[in-house]
């Protein structure tokens, strides 16, 4: 935005008196010069008049010599749409033999007087622009959703017409000899200051304003009012305030906890060993009921599964937390949650993807050999542990079995393989240590997704030794 200073256009008069014919106004609210286009003509004055329906405003200027001299004025309005060299027209009555001529109650426009000193009839043209700023805001027009809130600040005159028409525009007279270029900076520039405030700091406001706030992504979520101040080239500042509205949009959001160890003890996080219990605290703003529902997974939906496996409802005031009835089986699945807001009507909904996993035993996780001596070091067979290495997950049933080469079981355990302990290397039901030597075990185990482990690597040789 241009900068402009306030300047009293002073002309020397005469050769014999050191007096000043000057073009000035005493009422005015802002003063500036003109940014005609060649830098080597004098500016003219611009004097703009602050005006509203409370303080109604026209324009007044003055034309005297510094020194009190006796002067004949006649003054000139611009018109611009008379020939380029006849556009200063004869506006008022001529004014003869007085110090100082007024005029007053003057529309928006370009003036010029000729001062005619009396004494040495010494005349010269001097010029100004009037400018009635008058601009106030109408309304504020509120279209209030779930999805976005945007407040329209409606101004008369518009925008549009500030740049288009003539309200602070004027005319480069003493720049080109072909034409009057149109120069309309101030009224291109008036609403480039603006600024919108909430009354609630919690309402997230965009970076850039113009006369149009738009909230959306998500809509405000706390009632709020909202100001505009638009502070013009002028230094004027325009202001308005909504009333206070209400938030209609509600924000689905919530923590996810997982139970890996089925211990009772929840994680936070989004994944986990079947079958995985869940716990879901709901974090939504603006919600008075939410809504909870488990998507299955797609594949489990193609064998002929349920598409929703589960879902609850609940109103906000009752609590945060809800944990599920069900345990989730290997895949991935959908968990649903939507908030929603009874007075508005408006909802939303957050989407977390939970994936189980599929089962397996790890084979390089399976020893072949061990050495149960007392010395500390690799006295069990048994799978790594889990904990540590991650080698086997999702396992429902479990089995293992131990034979000697002659084909005569030895050892044998069922249950959760995460409680097996191991083979010690004592002959199963007693307190006799087995030989040292070759035995042969067998894996059969079925994990969550049905997947079975009883071939291949899950069955082979193991080598039993005691020596130190």
């Amino acid at each position: 935005m241009r900068i402009y200073r306030i300047q009293i256009l002073a002309i020397l008069l005469g050769l014999s008196t050191l007096s000043f014919s000057q073009i000035s106004s005493v009422g005015k609210d802002w003063g500036g010069l003109t940014s005609y286009s060649s830098g080597l003509v004098a500016q003219d004055s611009i004097y703009v008049f602050f005006s509203s329906a409370i303080a109604p405003k026209m324009g007044s200027i003055k034309a005297k010599f510094s020194d009190g001299s006796i002067s004949n004025f006649q003054w000139f309005k611009y018109d611009a749409s008379k020939p380029l060299a006849s556009r200063f027209v004869a506006y008022a009555v001529p004014e003869n033999g007085v110090a100082e001529s007024n005029l007053t109650n003057l529309a928006r426009g370009g003036y010029k007087v000729t001062a005619t000193r009396v004494s040495d009839s010494e005349k010269q043209d001097y010029y100004c622009w009037v400018m009635i700023d008058d601009v106030v805001i109408t309304s504020l027009e509120i279209d209030n959703r779930c999805d976005f809130l945007e407040v329209i600040a409606k101004t008369l005159p518009s925008a549009l017409s500030l740049r288009n028409l003539d309200f602070f525009r004027y005319w480069d007279f003493k720049s080109s000899t072909t034409k009057h270029s149109e120069i309309n900076t101030l009224g291109i520039d008036y609403f480039k200051n603006i600024k919108w405030q909430s009354s609630n700091p919690q309402v997230a406001l965009p970076s850039f304003f113009s006369l149009i706030l738009t909230i959306g992504n998500s809509a405000p979520l706390y009632e709020s009012k909202y100001d505009i101040q638009i502070t013009n080239p002028f230094g004027r500042d325009i202001k308005d305030t909504t009333e206070l509205l209400p938030a209609k949009a509600a924000k689905a959001d919530f923590t996810l906890f997982v139970d890996k160890d089925a211990n009772g003890i929840w994680t936070e996080g989004k994944s986990g060993e079947a079958p995985l219990a869940i716990k879901f605290d709901t974090e939504s703003i603006n919600a008075d009921s939410v809504y909870w529902q488990i998507l299955n997974d797609a594949l489990l939906l193609k064998k002929g599964g349920d598409s929703i496996i589960w879902s609850e409802g609940y109103k906000t005031s009752e609590g945060i937390g809800i944990i599920p009835d069900v345990k989730l089986m290997p895949g991935k699945f959908p968990l649903e949650h939507i908030a929603y807001n009874i007075t508005s009507g408006c909802r939303d909904t957050m989407t977390v993807l939970v994936e189980v996993d599929t089962s397996f035993i790890i084979k390089d996780a399976i020893p072949n050999v061990f050495t149960p001596n007392g010395d500390g070091l690799h006295e069990l067979f048994k799978i790594k542990d889990d904990k540590i290495d991650n080698n086997y997950e999702s396992i429902k049933t479990f089995k293992i079995s131990i034979f000697s080469r002659q084909g005569m079981l030895v050892y044998s355990y069922s249950g959760n393989p995460k409680e097996w302990e191991g083979w010690g290397g004592k002959i199963d039901g007693s307190k006799r240590d087995a030989p040292e030597g070759i035995y042969y075990f067998i894996i059969d185990a079925t994990g969550w997704d049905d997947r079975t482990f009883k071939r291949g690597p899950y069955k082979g040789f193991l080598y039993l030794f005691r020596g130190q």
